[in-house]
């Protein structure tokens, strides 16, 4: 599914702040593909944490259907998956802050095929190797070297691996703000079920964002992570993954920002199939602040390279300081 058109949408709540500026916030995202989806690769973090507490959920619906094939390498991936990631946020100090993010996944078979075949057919789009693949299935199966090595038929949900993470203030202004992060994803899920790799991650980032004026602000990520000895494709599994986030955000109405940002990270496996290969997702969508505090996002995400990760992902976003 390519991107015919941005996502517009308008959400008016009588009691937003006429005085709302427009924050800079990334979209909570990172890349949904289901083979990936268990390693410790970090979500966008806060280059900013306010006083007291934060909490939060960020929902991602994803689809994927895919074949390829290169070499003594095969895979097929037909799943629709479902990831609801709770988070709590609070600072220890001036300059310290920590969260902790509770994931629960589901990859199996779905619904999403019918809307997406219809959304192909109104813009005149290619169906890829979904118009020969059966609708609302789950097939996942790996083959390499004559070798299966994946073979998932089945669908399967659960707690997937809890992330933990200790921030430290860098800098911090009316306009600037950056923030380190250390954060350590636990094998609390099950690679079995893709909620997990069986291993503990380690990932060190900069986040960062910038107020150009009352109106736009830019902000972006860089982050290296250490992946421990997983149980998924350990034969394969690197042990370092890189990866970046750039984007920007336009204050269009009182509450209201539409932002872009896009999401890249170098391959986790060694193999020359696109889908383990490096990725690049474009998100797109907007937020909505309300005078109560809350925060609303919407948002999309397309693979902009194709075929490297999911063919298209929404977002819903809700949170909440304290």
């Amino acid at each position: 599914m390519r991107l015919a058109a941005l996502p517009c949408f308008l959400l008016i709540s009588t009691g937003a702040a006429a005085d709302s500026v427009s924050g800079g916030d990334a979209f909570t995202v990172r890349d949904q593909n289901p083979l990936l989806a268990g390693l410790g690769l970090p979500t966008a973090m806060p280059s900013r944490v306010a006083d007291g507490w934060t909490t939060g959920v960020d929902v991602h619906w994803g689809s994927t259907a895919l074949m390829q094939e290169r070499g003594s390498e095969a895979l097929l991936v037909d799943a629709e998956t479902r990831e609801a990631r709770f988070t709590l946020q609070g600072t220890l100090s001036e300059r310290f802050s920590w969260q902790v993010q509770l994931p629960y996944r589901y990859t199996g078979s779905g619904n999403l095929d019918s809307f997406i075949d219809g959304w192909h057919d109104f813009f005149g789009l290619s169906e890829g190797a979904r118009s020969t693949l059966p609708s609302d299935q789950i097939d996942i199966a790996y083959t390499r070297s004559g070798v299966r090595e994946l073979d998932i038929r089945s669908s399967a949900s659960g707690l997937a691996d809890v992330q933990a993470a200790l921030g430290y203030r860098v800098h911090s202004s009316n306009e600037t703000a950056l923030m380190t992060w250390l954060t350590v994803k636990l094998p609390t899920g099950d690679a079995d079920k893709l909620t997990g790799s069986g291993a503990t991650d380690v990932s060190l980032l900069l986040a960062g964002q910038h107020r150009i004026n009352e109106r736009w602000s830019v902000f972006g990520q860089a982050a290296g992570t250490y992946l421990g000895e997983g149980n998924l494709l350990p034969d394969q599994q690197r042990s370092v993954v890189w990866s970046g986030m750039a984007g920007v955000s336009v204050l269009a109405w009182r509450g209201l920002s539409f932002k872009a940002q896009v999401d890249a990270h170098t391959a986790a496996f060694d193999s020359d199939l696109d889908f383990f290969s490096e990725a690049v997702v474009l998100t797109v969508g907007g937020d909505y602040r309300f005078a109560s505090g809350w925060r609303l996002d919407l948002g999309v995400s397309e693979d902009i390279a194709v075929e490297h990760s999911p063919d298209v992902v929404f977002i819903l976003g809700l949170k909440q300081g304290w």
